[in-house]
């Protein structure tokens, strides 16, 4: 056994090392893991280990700097392998949760969500209901032997990082898609039946409103970026999903469009902790809100325009929604009357999703006014 974890040691320092020269954490991962002859269940505590170095670097900065130690790819291993983060509740708060000064700011007014961020999150998939069904994938994973948990949406079934690898996904039978964004995608099938997911990216929701729906809803999708337009072609094939991918944005209205916009992403910090460590929102609130604004060109009178993304700074959520609501002819939604409403803490501008295991995600839901 101490041959096998010094090995992964090595393996978890070099994909440190290259994170510490590149940065990308994910993107190391997937460089050097393929490589190596790991079983999916070594590859997994190299994963975590990798995770812990970057979700505590500025405390392992701190610590290493305290201690006159080279900040080497081998030391920030060494304090995740020995768990120094367990050990910082005398630090100052950016240190004792390690983040940026800036996230550290909004999170002070949030305690119940520093902790969380810092956690270890279940890998949790979207069974597709055009295939399979949520009981089929279930006993699966359990023959695969694979961890198996329950969620509160039908669609969702949690497992950790190896069920990546269970011939359910290889067979299309579900797909990785963390619970809040599976709920976003209940929200928004839940209010009209012609619906466009206007930032489609690579397909997550368009596929999960494919699954929820058992495409019996008129479904398109538009994605400017070209490559990931293929992928999301192709992803419909496979999946049986039955959605339109449009190479353009689409000349027709829709009763709901769904902007899922890009984001400083510090609601995913649990999968992305590098996300921990932005210094402010940059310039994704006027990208948001442009992409916001010219999605609200295809929205029907009396129809919704739905505003998502894994993040929960001020500028990105209520920001953007104070400013859309001065020109754009729409007023926010109160009603919040769909299966699963409960998981939704609401403000004035929108909600927060409280799925217990799912990332921090602000939706707000915005009607056109007739």
């Amino acid at each position: 056994m101490f041959g096998v974890l010094s090995m992964l040691e090595k393996i978890a320092t070099k994909v440190v090392a290259k994170y510490i020269r590149k940065g990308n954490m994910s993107r190391c991962l997937r460089d050097i893991l393929p490589a190596t002859d790991l079983t999916k269940e070594q590859r997994e505590v190299v994963a975590d280990i990798v995770h812990d170095v970057v979700r505590w670097k500025k405390l392992y900065d701190m610590l290493l700097d305290e201690s006159s130690i080279e900040k080497l790819p081998e030391s920030y291993v060494q304090l995740a392998l020995e768990g120094a983060h367990n050990n910082a509740h005398s630090n100052s708060f950016e240190y004792q949760y390690s983040c940026s000064d800036y996230v550290a700011n909004i999170l002070k007014d949030k305690l119940e969500w520093t902790k969380y961020l810092n956690e270890k999150p279940p890998t949790t998939l979207c069974v597709n209901l055009n295939k399979s069904s949520k009981a089929e994938v279930i006993e699966t994973l359990k023959k695969e032997k694979m961890p198996v948990g329950l969620s509160k949406l039908e669609t969702a079934v949690l497992t950790t990082s190896i069920g990546k690898y269970s011939s359910v996904i290889k067979n299309r039978y579900a797909h990785v898609q963390d619970e809040s964004s599976q709920l976003i995608s209940y929200i928004t099938v839940n209010l009209g039946g012609k619906i466009l997911d206007f930032c489609a990216g690579s397909g997550g929701k368009s596929l999960s409103m494919a699954s929820i729906t058992k495409n019996e809803k008129t479904l398109h999708a538009y994605e400017i970026n070209a490559k990931k337009r293929m992928t999301l072609e192709q992803r419909c094939r496979d999946y049986d999903a039955k959605v339109s991918v449009e190479e353009d944005v689409p000349d027709k209205m829709f009763d709901v469009v769904l902007v899922d916009a890009p984001c400083t992403g510090i609601g995913a910090a649990r999968r992305n902790p590098e996300a921990k460590y932005v210094d402010g929102p940059g310039d994704f609130p006027e990208i948001q809100l442009k992409i916001l604004m010219d999605a609200a060109q295809k929205v029907v009178d009396g129809g919704s325009l739905i505003y998502s993304l894994c993040t929960f700074t001020p500028e990105e959520t209520e920001g953007v929604i104070k400013q859309f609501l001065k020109t754009s002819g729409f007023k926010v939604s109160k009603a919040y009357d769909f299966t699963y409403s409960n998981l939704l803490l609401k403000n004035r501008y929108g909600a927060f999703i409280d799925v217990p295991n799912g990332d921090i995600f602000f939706v707000s839901i915005l009607k056109k006014e007739k």
